[in-house]
């Protein structure tokens, strides 16, 4: 980015001109800065231009900052918006961030301030197209891979930095993540992107298979191997000759298996099924698993040959509920592609349904996202979701958000409730509403548990 475009809102002459003198002053990072004085001159800018970065008032004659916020974020998700306020309103402000803004500047404006924002700002987009610039790298033949991860978090940055690095080499690679992380749309993305991408990419799914044909899948057997082997047929490897296997669920191939599986890591050699003849095969591996291996291994049901044969380049994709940035960018992805499919352009989150999504943990990660919008869209009257269309799961695990609980002005017995409120909720969102559950993994009886709700006064989310 060479350039950093911004476009200024406010209804007071003087603070327009107070604005002009800061920006003049910035000689990093370059910017082009337009200014409006109401709403409709502002939609019509946005709309007609290229904005990075908006900075609003929060108090306007035909406007509030929450209105600036939900149209801009409405029509360009990827601008970041600024609310300038003053300390009355910084309550407010703090709930702005929560739905998307960047950040708030209270009045006076001073220099400083401006300037590290803008600077953090500029910054942050610079990230942003380094990040579509690896991706761009990543899907020269698979579009859905580049289309499908969507972020801005810095720990996802890293693990696209890695896989971008990864795939022009031959080395294996082991994905791990919890569910529905996304490992296998990584492993596609690295075999497109690799000089292997125009031979197969083979998948094979351990946990899928039952483990008495696990063999003859990824090897082959010859004819009369075995009853019902009427005929020769080839296994996944020798399908994948000059390409890529990719192994999911690795912590799933039986003991048996793996030696065998290390003899192909180490000389590229098998033996199909009933056959005394070895083959050879050029193929790169690309496992997937999420389970620990290391504990497998101590436990003598992993091979440690293996692990290390695997393990070249490991590849750690975070859980969505560590890149909680990433969450209004996955949200407005699965709105757009999930509407599409089912012929609704223009599917909307009213304000209490998006709380309910951002304040979620998603223990199924991207694919339980997914499967919640897709769900809230099919039972959405016109594309408008509430938060009755949202699954009971989302409203069990409400989330208290501390807003004061560091803030001095804060008591001791403020905080201490704040600090008690996030235990209980996570062991009931750990529980899935179970209280009973729940009571035992906090080591109180049920009773406590419920007098300690009714106080705090989070009893009625859970009824």
């Amino acid at each position: 980015m060479k350039i950093l475009n911004i476009l200024v809102i406010d209804d007071d002459p003087t603070q327009i001109e107070l604005f002009k003198g800061l920006f003049e002053k910035i000689d990093y990072p370059p910017c082009k800065v337009s200014y409006t004085v109401n709403s409709d001159q502002f939609f019509s800018t946005l709309s007609n231009s290229h904005i990075d970065l908006v900075i609003t008032d929060y108090f306007m004659p035909d406007i509030t900052g929450r209105g600036i916020l939900e149209r801009v974020k409405k029509e360009k998700p990827e601008c970041e918006v600024i609310v300038i306020t003053s300390g009355t309103t910084t309550g407010e402000a703090i709930n702005l961030m929560k739905k998307g803004a960047y950040d708030f500047i209270i009045k006076p404006i001073s220099f400083e301030v401006l300037e590290n924002r803008i600077v953090k700002i500029f910054e942050l987009k610079n990230l942003i197209q380094e990040n579509e610039n690896l991706l761009y790298q990543l899907s020269s033949k698979s579009p859905k891979f580049s289309s499908n991860i969507v972020f801005k978090s810095q720990k996802m940055k890293d693990v696209i930095n890695i896989a971008a690095r990864a795939a022009g080499t031959n080395t294996n690679i082991l994905i791990r993540g919890e569910s529905g992380t996304g490992k296998e749309l990584f492993a596609r993305g690295i075999h497109f992107s690799s000089p292997r991408k125009d031979k197969p990419f083979i998948t094979v799914n351990i946990a899928a298979l039952p483990e008495t044909i696990i063999e003859s899948e990824l090897f082959g057997h010859i004819k009369g191997a075995y009853t019902g082997a009427d005929q020769d047929r080839k296994g996944r490897f020798e399908e994948a000759h000059e390409g890529t296997v990719f192994i999911d669920e690795a912590g799933d191939i039986p003991i048996t298996i793996q030696t065998k599986l290390l003899r192909i890591l180490q000389f590229g050699e098998f033996q199909r099924i009933g056959s005394n003849t070895t083959k050879k095969t050029d193929v790169r591996i690309i496992a997937a698993t999420n389970r620990n291996l290391e504990k497998m291994i101590k436990e003598g049901s992993f091979r440690e040959d293996l692990f290390y044969r695997l393990n070249v380049i490991p590849l750690e994709i975070p859980p969505l509920r560590e890149r909680r940035e990433d969450f209004p960018l996955l949200i407005t992805h699965f709105l757009q592609i999930i509407g599409e499919k089912h012929k609704i352009n223009n599917a909307v989150l009213t304000e209490d349904a998006h709380s309910l999504l951002v304040d979620y943990s998603y223990p199924g990660n991207i694919r339980e996202l997914e499967n919640i919008i897709e769900y809230a869209i099919a039972l959405s009257r016109n594309g408008t979701i509430t938060s009755r269309e949202l699954p009971g799961i989302l409203h069990q695990s409400l989330k208290i958000v501390p807003d004061t609980l560091f803030s001095e002005e804060s008591s001791y017995l403020e905080k201490m409730t704040h600090f008690e409120s996030m235990i209980i909720l996570n062991a009931l969102d750990e529980s899935k509403g179970n209280q009973s559950s729940a009571a035992r993994s906090l080591g109180i009886s049920e009773r406590k548990l419920r007098s300690r709700m009714a106080i705090i006064g989070i009893e009625n989310r859970f009824r």
